[in-house]
């Protein structure tokens, strides 16, 4: 399979890096080509992962059997044009962006939605899945067996996927801005800003590890032991709202993906 990228930014970048690693595995893709309004950007995403830049939409869309659609959402109606007279399959990773409006500017294209996150880089995804009424099944498995190498395939209710969006696509971030806060009260103590970081980012790894085994709360009352420090840790986050704020964060995202 020849896969194509219209857009070289940080979710496409990090998809392509994922299916690089996999190459040679079954249904990853062959060849990987690229295309940006930015070609130097995609030149350096094409050079990094073994790929080939190609001039335009249109020339990528007619070379490619599948094409990612990693632009903008602004500029749908731009790009839209060239690919709908390709005719080329499309998965698209366009945030708030519906298969309906999706099947109005791509018409009599096949068409897939998906929201990943950048785990997709270490094939450590989450990628919430919604298929239209009547795709051929041929391109439900394509589509299924390509992100499959990039991590967990959730098929999920396209009216679900803001939702799902707000937590998996946006917590890395929120994670990065723990980390952030937690490594500086490290260095504050006196260890040193690499020292901090690696301690955290491994707790964070082993408490992905665990969650997928214990319940939230189970594990908190487990490394919460009554009197200690950790529970002394919560008493404050709670105090300072840190649930609140968490909830906040994700009101403002739905906010802002819905319009």
């Amino acid at each position: 399979m020849k896969l194509g990228f219209v857009g070289a930014g940080n979710m496409a970048t990090g998809i392509a890096r994922g299916l690089a690693s996999a190459r040679g595995e079954p249904g990853a893709p062959e060849a990987m080509l690229f295309a940006d309004a930015n070609p130097d950007r995609a030149a350096e995403v094409a050079a990094e992962v073994g790929g080939e830049v190609v001039a335009d939409n249109r020339a990528l869309a007619d070379a490619a059997d599948l094409v990612v659609l990693a632009v903008k959402p602004n500029v749908l109606d731009e790009v839209a044009p060239e690919l709908a007279d390709a005719g080329t399959p499309i998965v698209s990773i366009l945030a708030g962006t519906s298969l309906e409006r999706l099947a109005q500017a791509l018409p009599e294209v096949d068409l897939v939605r998906v929201m990943p996150n950048l785990g997709a880089q270490l094939r450590q995804a989450v990628l919430c899945v919604s298929y239209p009424e009547g795709l051929p099944e041929e391109r439900r498995t394509e589509a299924a067996g390509l992100l499959g190498l990039l991590g967990e395939v959730v098929e999920i209710d396209e009216g679900l996927i803001d939702a799902a969006t707000a937590l998996m696509g946006c917590t890395p971030g929120y994670l990065a801005l723990m980390a952030e806060a937690l490594v500086e009260a490290g260095v504050a103590e006196g260890l040193t800003t690499e020292q901090s970081l690696s301690m955290v980012a491994r707790s964070m790894v082993a408490t992905g590890g665990l969650l997928e085994l214990h319940r939230p709360a189970d594990l908190k009352r487990a490394v919460a032991s009554p009197g200690g420090m950790t529970e002394a840790g919560l008493d404050a986050l709670e105090a300072h709202g840190f649930r609140e704020a968490l909830q906040a964060a994700v009101d403002a995202s739905l906010e802002r993906v819905r319009g």
